[in-house]
């Protein structure tokens, strides 16, 4: 699971399950859908704040929470399904008031009831935090050199692994074409200096398709070093994590008493 403070989260086609029609309804109105999903974010964002410092000691991290802001909760699915739900609800919000059309309107309420009923939910269900945060990793660097793998496209991504095995959220992918006879090195764009306090390593996953890639690395790989393409090309490794599990759960029950 991403941390609530890692980049997008929650994009378009997050979306798009829940309305098909959304990037047809963003372009014909000129609504920035991107905009409406930071905003949304930062609106929960405020909330979710506000309801962890008056969580007090239920709150595991409360001497420090101040400090530590948002970036150690875990977007469990029901935080994300309270994003979404909220993001869908300011896009048709704008779409009604920019054509007063009543079937946005209708669009408009009904994402505002499922995001109430979401946040209700995610409440109930308590924050997911995590005591050592793993952020999602910037695009990996990965340059081509010389080698024997044949003309191919390689997709790479990156994750920081911490001392129990645990994975921060997967970097996006960096696509590189490679000609004949060529390889590849791959880096973390953070190199050392700014590695998370967590991270004892991190893990490459690639493959020729992107909804295909596999761990090439049988163990973590050393902070500010590099991980060059072996001659013999890649393996087909373990699946990725993809996240942070919650290590504590805060049950808000105030959230259900004041909604």
């Amino acid at each position: 699971m991403a941390l609530f403070t890692d980049p997008d989260i929650v994009t378009l086609d997050d979306l798009l399950p829940f309305e098909a029609s959304l990037g047809q309804v963003a372009s014909s109105h000129g609504i920035d859908v991107d905009g409406k999903i930071a905003v949304a974010m930062n609106a929960i964002g405020d909330r979710l704040m506000l309801w962890l410092l008056n969580a007090g000691a239920s709150d595991p991290q409360w001497l420090t929470r101040r400090v530590l802001g948002l970036s150690t909760v875990v977007v469990t699915s029901a935080l994300h399904r309270w994003i979404c739900f909220e993001s869908l609800a300011r896009v048709f919000a704008e779409a009604y008031n920019v054509q007063l059309n009543t079937r946005y309107q209708g669009k408009w309420n009904e994402y505002q009831q499922q995001a109430k009923n979401a946040a209700n939910l995610f409440f109930l269900a308590g924050v997911g935090i995590v005591y050592a945060p793993l952020p999602k990793p910037a695009l990996p660097l990965v340059s081509v050199q010389s080698g024997t793998t044949p003309a191919q496209t390689i997709f790479v991504q990156t994750a920081w692994v911490d001392s129990s095995g645990n994975e921060s959220a997967l970097s996006d992918a960096n696509a590189i074409s490679m000609p004949n006879s060529s390889s590849i090195a791959v880096a973390m764009n953070e190199g050392a200096l700014q590695a998370p306090s967590a991270a004892v390593g991190w893990n490459i996953y690639a493959g020729t398709a992107a909804q295909t890639l596999s761990r090439q690395n049988m163990a973590p790989l050393v902070i500010g070093a590099a991980w060059d393409m072996p001659a013999s090309g890649l393996i087909s490794g373990a699946q990725p994590i993809n996240g942070q599990m919650p290590s504590f759960y805060i049950a808000l029950a105030n959230e259900i008493r004041r909604g």
